[in-house]
């Protein structure tokens, strides 16, 4: 039996390794075009950028000298996303001074991989803030892009007004100020469908028979002390105005997997 010369010697571990990898990659392939299974989910591009959204969306609207908060870079980073849009509006049916007139619209896109979302009973508890009340509601009579009508889950969480504290860490010293509250609701949209459960995130974004995969957090926080009944009323109309123009910045999953199985 001829041996082995030592230049093959050297370079066979790295050559059978590849091998297998080659040979486990060819395996995975197979398996993805025999059980129709998308095991990597290809990138899924916006239709357009998170900005363009409309600055009025009647009773709501951008009101003169605000613009889009810009995130520092570390902030970027931790995110886990560039596709982000942060955009004050005023309900222009009350004063600005009102409880609940103004409200800030906070979208995270993942657009090529799921990511753990930053939602209000996780980092505003990491910075001090006390959470009164945390519900699953239904916002019923929601219309959509495609002009149908329905109700979307959100979370709605209710914090302590602060009453002290440091500029740092103003929210340790908290209270319910006779009733009003730091109030705040999210939903997420994972591939066209609406969940408020951030687990419910993961189970959707890996749907077996999709080749595109992507979660958006749309979340509405109401700046500044009011009652959960009037932020309530708040949130439900400005999703009602807003969610049919969002929709046509997020992307079109089912136009992305036509003719797909298992949608």
């Amino acid at each position: 039996m001829k041996a082995i010369s030592p230049t093959l010697a050297r370079h066979l571990p790295p050559l059978l390794a590849l091998l297998i990898l080659l040979g486990g990659v060819t395996a995975l392939l197979a398996v993805q075009r025999s059980f129709h299974v998308v095991l990597q989910k290809q990138p899924t591009p916006l239709q357009k950028p998170l900005y363009t959204l409309p600055t009025r969306l009647p009773p709501f609207l951008v009101r003169p000298g605000w613009v889009d908060q810009k995130l520092p870079p570390e902030e970027v980073q931790a995110l886990g996303t560039r596709d982000y849009l942060l955009r004050k509006y005023w309900y222009s049916r009350a004063a600005p001074d009102a409880p609940a007139a103004i409200l800030a619209l906070n979208i995270n896109y993942y657009p090529t991989s799921f990511a753990t979302p930053h939602v209000p009973n996780v980092c505003w508890a990491g910075i001090g803030r006390k959470r009164i009340y945390d519900s699953l509601i239904t916002v019923p009579r929601v219309p959509h892009a495609n002009g149908s009508i329905g109700p979307i889950p959100m979370r709605f969480l209710s914090f302590a007004v602060a009453t002290g504290g440091s500029a740092i860490l103003p929210l340790l010293n908290t209270s319910s100020h006779g009733g009003r509250f730091i109030n705040t609701a999210y939903t997420f949209q994972v591939d066209g469908r609406y969940v408020a459960d951030p687990q419910q995130v993961s189970a959707l974004f890996w749907r077996k028979h999709s080749r595109f995969g992507y979660d958006a957090k749309i979340e509405v926080d109401i700046l500044g002390p009011s009652r959960r009944a009037v932020a309530r009323r708040r949130i439900t109309a400005f999703l009602r105005a807003a969610l049919p123009a969002l929709e046509k910045c997020l992307p079109d999953w089912r136009k992305l997997n036509h003719g797909q199985t298992g949608q």
